[in-house]
């Protein structure tokens, strides 16, 4: 069996999935996949390989009248961004909206928000339901989750890591800052999301390894200590 790398647009998210046996697939193919909140589409970024741990399997190729449909809906989304902020903020004026997303066919209208506390939202997903006709999903997300989902540019003059792929999931804290021979006051170590940068993360492993290297000058040889 065989896998593919799929960015899921619902959550920007980069995951392998299954290949069905059947399916040929290429790099910059839609699929249809099955989302936590129902089928969505979602795109090809690698060429089939060796499955390895992967749990999800795409459901089939996306046919071109559901590339126009998925296609439709990101233009709604944006079309529609101005009236479901207003219909957030006039119920819940504390919840800040980052995005909306409608599902394939329209099934569900997935909002994205995020606050500081736990917000009830009931009355503002009876008011969603009422205009749009389907189902209301409300997301209450992190200041970086919703980085990751508007995107911008980082530190380093190039998109964000996190809005281009997965970031690592382990938890990036002050101590890698330290470890680096960085300081927490350095505006380098902070992201445009106001969090610590992901690439403190992708580079630890690289700092605890040379802890153990020494390096033998009469020698001129590297010594793993």
């Amino acid at each position: 069996m065989k896998s593919v790398f799929v960015k899921v647009f619902l959550d920007n998210n980069v995951v392998p999935f299954i290949v069905n046996g059947d399916e040929s697939l290429d790099f910059g193919d839609y699929v249809v996949i099955q989302t936590k909140y129902g089928k969505d589409l979602g795109k090809v970024m690698s060429k089939p390989s060796d499955v390895m741990n992967v749990e999800n399997s795409i459901i089939s190729k996306a046919t071109e009248e559901e590339i126009n449909n998925f296609k439709k809906n990101r233009i709604k989304d944006l079309k529609e961004e101005n009236n479901i902020k207003s219909i957030l903020s006039k119920h819940n004026p504390e919840a800040h909206f980052v995005s909306c997303y409608f599902l394939l066919n329209n099934a569900r209208l997935i909002v994205n928000f995020f606050s500081d506390k736990r917000i009830d939202f009931r009355e503002a997903v009876k008011d969603l339901a009422s205009v749009y006709k389907t189902r209301i999903e409300m997301r209450q997300i992190s200041n970086r989750e919703a980085f990751k989902l508007k995107g911008g540019i980082g530190i380093c003059g190039m998109e964000t890591c996190c809005s281009r792929f997965n970031h690592l999931k382990q938890h990036i804290t002050a101590s890698m800052v330290r470890e680096q021979g960085l300081t927490e006051s350095n505006a380098k170590t902070i992201g445009p999301c106001g969090k610590l940068v992901c690439c403190l993360a992708y580079e630890a492993h690289c700092y605890i390894c040379g802890k153990n290297i020494i390096f033998d000058n009469s020698s001129q040889e590297v010594i793993y200590g």
